[in-house]
């Protein structure tokens, strides 16, 4: 009984070597790429601090569509360079600040949104850090640095207005909005642009003798031929901003905005006041 055992045994061990081979699958290997990029906020004043659990960037890259990038846990807290880490990008990396998940068009092309309407802030420095979605292109060594590129106009709007202000328009014959490039390496420095730009959320008052202090960001560049109407709950006045301004990234530039008032037969003319729902 143990040599027919013995012999059972052989003959299987013969069977199951000449068993056709099947190949299996390679274990997954991730794609290559960089996972952990350096990242630094320069705003125009103060410093910011990231938050490692609740602060994102989104990145674009050849294979990367919206990926969150966070700091890494060692960041928490910090300011000035940190490293993020997500997925492996492969190529060209662009990058905005804060992340959203519906993405930012803009930044995949490496270009900065300018919106056609702002909310109110009481100084040049606040309306250009708060109206600021950040976007940048990733350097040779991997930083994405975030920064101010647009300047703002201040301008003081001198006018009789019966009401609180709620909202006002700037308008230009030039664009005022659009998509800024941020490569400094592209023809068109604004694509998709707009020629006027809406102040929110004022909520204050105006007059001749207490006049509104009113800051716009804009895009760096010569303006002229700017107009603005100030609007309340029930009215609204337009005006003519005159001169030309010049506005540099991270300065203020200067205009008064007044009601005109133009002799004509003994009488004059001024800014139309318009009802409106």
């Amino acid at each position: 009984m143990k040599r027919l055992f013995t012999a059972f045994v052989a003959i299987s061990a013969i069977l199951s070597c000449t068993k056709a081979y099947i190949p299996q699958p390679d274990p997954y290997v991730p794609e290559p790429g960089t996972c952990v990029f350096k990242a630094q906020v320069e705003l125009l004043q103060g410093q910011w601090v990231w938050d490692a659990v609740h602060d994102k960037v989104g990145v674009y890259a050849d294979n990367l569509d919206n990926a969150p990038f966070q700091p890494r846990a060692a960041y928490n807290g910090k300011s000035g360079i940190i490293e993020l880490m997500g997925e492996g990008a492969l190529g060209q990396a662009f990058a905005y600040f804060p992340y959203s998940s519906q993405g930012e068009e803009a930044a995949r092309e490496g270009r900065q949104p300018l919106s056609e309407v702002q909310s109110y802030q009481s100084s040049a420095i606040a309306q250009i850090n708060k109206n600021t979605t950040f976007v940048a292109v990733a350097d040779k060594d991997g930083l994405f640095r975030f920064r101010c590129l647009c300047g703002a106009l201040h301008i003081k709007v001198k006018m009789q207005f019966g009401e609180a202000v709620e909202r006002v328009t700037l308008n230009s014959t030039k664009p005022l909005t659009g998509w800024l490039d941020v490569t400094g390496e592209k023809e068109e420095v604004l694509l998709n642009p707009g020629y006027s730009i809406s102040i929110t959320d004022i909520n204050r008052s105006c007059s001749e003798s207490s006049p509104l202090d009113l800051w716009v960001m804009l895009p760096e560049g010569s303006y002229s031929g700017l107009s603005i109407t100030v609007a309340g709950a029930t009215e609204s006045i337009s005006t003519v901003i005159e001169g030309i301004f010049r506005i540099k990234a991270g300065e203020e530039t200067s205009a008064n905005a007044e009601e005109k008032k133009i002799d004509y037969d003994g009488g004059y003319l001024e800014g139309e006041e318009v009802d409106y729902d």
